[in-house]
């Protein structure tokens, strides 16, 4: 862009010297037509668009010199500079004065175009379908009305849209790193942002939120897939990036009441989830709770596991070797178990997941109503707590665990209206769930604190934590990393808090 302005003010000067030069070699012959600025500017737009009127003409050699040079040029002057001026219009100006237009609008911003970034802007757009998408000049995957092109920075939108209000950043390019830092440097601008990095600095501002595309894959998967109470054996074939992710999301959400437990058995490369979470591996080795089994041979050999499984996830990091696997499971295998598959596109027979236009989307990418219910719960207990510590004071380990316990309210609610297939909390189910917990909670108080304490014991375990008789949050030691058995009574009742967020939950949320 820069360059384009460069060349047409180079030609406008040029074109201006030429004018200034004819004048200047006419204007002092008696017998001359061309005597003023106003007669040169006739005399050339005449001659280079070769209408040639005749009214007026040069009668000195040097400006007939000059008009040869005018003739010459002819149409291409005025080509070029018709062609720069409509380049520069239409690469900047106009998108610029579309974004002057649309300030009542919410925007958008991408920092890069990809298939990630495509399929979120298409889903912020059926949601919302007067905001506008903002892109870098260049790619052109997403179309449309409310598409604007415009390479500039987050200062500079700012600066059109006249505040920092109704504008999202999202940093989705290949770089984690960079989407980050870029992320860090808006955020504490006070602009709201997403970034796609799998990164949890501390001290990181609220305005800013951290995302990857398998954990919005993972996400999205246990929430439209959610495990039925029949279903107690799960093999995952595959422990790359994507069953990775899979397998965390489903230890972390399917905790469930005591007495229901699952066996995950995991085919593929475990290595490196094994290292990064000796805590919740040694955790889940105990007769009373869900267990989880490695396999360092083929899956292929796992004849009367895999006929016994109740369900089989194919989530190799290669669509072609989970679509070969599946085959080969239909074909050769006796089996019990549905089988989903890990593709990045629908195909027809099978019970896929991972498609962008389902994972990409703002409820897994933004997580604008999970972050909201984990800052009212946060607020909620900050209204019993000595010690109140505001959302945006929190550690980034305590956003995750209101998240974690946000994430898991569905599983509660689900258990406590015994409606497996339940994918979305509204209001009233809240309130309808709350009612039942208050039943229950009279004859089977244990139970129900029995399964949170279990939920949180669990999150903290993926983190690593250790019990210690004195709580040590550097090196990760909490003395209530206990069996609920071995806690006392008033440390029992405080898992009661995460149902009674279900009642406050119906009461606040068309409020908040």
């Amino acid at each position: 862009m820069k360059r384009s302005v460069k060349l047409l003010l180079t030609a406008l000067a040029v074109y201006l010297v030429l004018l200034l030069l004819l004048v200047a070699a006419e204007a002092g012959n008696p017998n001359a037509s061309i005597r003023s600025f106003g007669d040169a500017l006739w005399f050339s737009l005449i001659t280079m668009t070769t209408v040639g009127y005749g009214d007026l003409s040069p009668v000195t050699p040097a400006g007939r010199v000059l008009g040869i040079i005018f003739a010459l040029c002819s149409i291409g002057i005025l080509t070029a500079l018709i062609s720069l001026g409509l380049s520069l219009i239409s690469g900047e100006w106009i998108p610029r004065l579309r974004l002057r237009l649309g300030r009542k609008q919410r925007w958008y911003a991408f920092s890069a175009e990809t298939e990630d970034s495509a399929a979120l802007a298409s889903a912020l757009r059926e949601e919302d379908g007067d905001c506008l998408l903002i892109f870098p000049a260049g790619e052109n995957l997403v179309g449309g009305a409310n598409v604007v092109r415009l390479s500039c920075g987050a200062e500079e939108l700012v600066g059109i849209r006249g505040g920092r209000d109704g504008l999202t950043l999202f940093f989705m390019g290949p770089e984690p790193r960079e989407n980050y830092t870029r992320g860090l440097e808006a955020a504490e601008d006070g602009i709201a942002c997403c970034c796609m990095a799998d990164i949890a600095g501390e001290g990181m501002p609220a305005q800013m939120e951290l995302f990857s595309p398998n954990e919005a894959m993972s996400r999205c998967y246990w929430k439209e897939h959610p495990l039925r109470a029949d279903e107690r054996c799960v093999v995952l074939i595959g422990c790359g990036e994507a069953g990775s992710a899979l397998l965390e999301r489903a230890l972390l959400t399917n905790v469930f009441e005591p007495g229901r437990t699952v066996e995950y058995h995991v085919f593929g490369d475990t290595a490196s989830f094994a290292a990064l979470h000796p805590e919740i591996v040694k955790a889940l080795s105990g007769a009373d709770e869900d267990s989880l089994c490695f396999h360092a041979g083929s899956w292929t050999q796992a004849h009367e596991l895999l006929t016994r499984a109740d369900r089989i996830i194919l989530c190799t990091d290669s669509d072609e070797e989970n679509f070969r696997i599946c085959e080969t499971l239909r074909r050769w295998y006796g089996k019990r178990a549905a089988i989903h598959a890990h593709l990045a596109e629908d195909v027809p027979g099978f019970v896929a997941f991972g498609e962008r236009s389902r994972s990409m989307r703002p409820e897994f990418v933004m997580k604008d109503e999970l972050n909201r219910q984990a800052r009212l719960m946060n607020a909620i207990y900050n209204e019993g707590s000595a010690k109140p510590v505001q959302w945006k004071e929190l550690s980034p380990f305590l956003r995750q665990s209101n998240i974690a316990a946000a994430d898991h309210l569905i599983v509660k609610a689900r258990f406590l209206l015994r409606e497996e297939a339940l994918t979305e909390l509204s209001v009233d189910d809240c309130r309808r769930a709350y009612a039942r917990f208050r039943q229950l909670y009279e004859t089977q108080a244990d139970l129900l604190q029995k399964m949170e304490h279990r939920r949180w014991m669990r999150f903290h375990q993926m983190y690593n934590w250790q019990y210690a008789p004195v709580r040590d949050n550097a090196l990760r030691r909490h003395p209530l990393l206990l069996p609920y058995e071995q806690l006392s009574v008033p440390e029992q009742r405080k898992d009661a808090y995460a149902w009674e967020m279900l009642g406050r939950l119906g009461e606040r949320t068309e409020q908040t």
